[in-house]
């Protein structure tokens, strides 16, 4: 076999597949060609000894914000230095201006980029007024037939519940779930302090998707005191209710996450809610994320799972993402398990110490390789309200 790229000696854990043991992968014009032992090489295949690593799919960011004409986005590329091939835009974009999304990000990235439209014609625009205020930015009729014409990359319709959505939450969810409804598509629901949960949790069909689960901030998955789950959180879960981490600036919390557990309640999927805001405080990326929820009691393989073939799973994309089976997209991520302390911190500000950290050391998207670190990260720069957002953040941290 003449591949064009063989990486050798690598611990390569695909749950996919069920494979957690040492082997080689082989790739030829940028597919998965081969998985074995001592695969041949010819001379003009490149080679790189991987012993002492680990091999995994590409990462999928299921909840990330993506457009940068928004004062949440970011350049999605940047993820290439942590492993990331394929990114979700949870929102960031409305009817109106997700076409210009498509046209100047999504098409020309190196990076997969796939997107929810929010319900609000403008997506998230800005954080100095809450974007579904004004019921009248709602518009499921035009929403839905954006999203007819970008299926290819548009997995369904995203609303945040909460705050910025006023005195109307429920009837905006509506008008969500209507958009949601023509397209035959999941939703993407974010709830924070001033969500309905359980009233909201009633609402979601089988494939929706609750992100925030662990953001500890009042309005989540817990009846008060967070000694019990919500009965809707049990139920929503056996009907087929996906529930995410989306860590971002303000939707993590160790004591959430830790009193969840006891309950063996877990995350379907592990994802950053990276923006402009929590890469500049807390520094977010997949690795950082999935060192904290190996830090609080989850395998390799499972924070592996949760990072690739689960959230490819949840948006339907199984299979061609997620997985090193032959003939996908060779997307690879190479990395260390670090030994030594590391402070991790919470979005509430409590700091914990854990012992392992993952440590990126090769990237592969469709079979070219990308060293950590090498793409250029260029941030906007910070507004005097995007500083009052980020000080609010962190005063009412509890």
């Amino acid at each position: 076999m003449d591949y064009d790229l063989v990486l050798r000696n690598g611990h390569v854990i695909d749950p996919s597949q069920g494979i957690n043991h040492v082997l080689d992968v082989g790739i030829r014009e940028g597919v998965v060609a081969e998985l074995g032992k001592d695969l041949p090489a010819t001379q003009r295949s490149l080679e790189k000894d991987l012993r002492g690593k680990y091999v995994c799919p590409g990462l999928i960011d299921l909840h990330g914000h993506w457009y940068e004409g928004s004062s949440f986005g970011v350049d999605p590329n940047i993820c290439l230095n942590h492993g990331v091939t394929t990114v979700v835009d949870a929102g960031t974009t409305g009817f109106i201006n997700f076409p210009e999304f498509r046209k100047n990000c999504i098409d020309k990235s190196r990076i997969q980029t796939l997107a929810f439209i929010h319900i609000g014609c403008l997506g998230l625009p800005t954080t100095i007024v809450g974007e579904l205020e004004d019921l009248r930015f709602a518009r499921p009729n035009e929403t839905a037939r954006v999203i007819e014409h970008n299926r290819d990359v548009v997995l369904g319709v995203k609303i945040r519940q909460g705050a910025m959505t006023g005195a109307h939450g429920l009837e905006a969810l509506e008008k969500a779930l209507a958009a949601a409804k023509e397209t035959g598509l999941p939703m993407m629901v974010h709830i924070s302090k001033g969500a309905s949960t359980p009233e909201i949790l009633r609402k979601l069909r089988p494939g929706d998707i609750v992100t925030h689960c662990f953001q500890g901030r009042g309005d989540g998955i817990f009846i008060e005191q967070q000694e019990h789950l919500l009965p809707e959180v049990i139920e929503a879960r056996k009907k087929g209710v996906f529930f995410d981490v989306g860590h971002g600036s303000g939707s993590f919390s160790w004591e959430t996450a830790r009193k969840a557990f006891e309950l063996s309640f877990f995350p379907d999927t592990i994802s950053t809610d990276l923006h402009r805001f929590s890469v500049s405080r807390w520094a977010i990326d997949m690795p950082t994320t999935m060192s904290k929820f190996l830090h609080i009691g989850m395998s390799l393989e499972e924070v592996i799972l949760k990072s690739t073939w689960a959230p490819a799973k949840v948006i339907n994309r199984d299979n061609d993402l997620g997985t090193l089976r032959k003939g996908t997209v060779a997307d690879l991520f190479v990395f260390d398990i670090e030994e030594g302390e590391f402070y991790f911190e919470d979005t509430h500000l409590h700091t914990q110490k854990a012992t392992r950290k993952l440590k990126p050391f090769l990237v592969v998207r469709k079979g070219e390789l990308t060293e950590p670190g090498s793409y250029p990260i260029q941030l906007r720069e910070l507004y005097e309200c995007d500083r009052e957002a980020l000080r609010f953040v962190e005063e009412t941290a509890s």
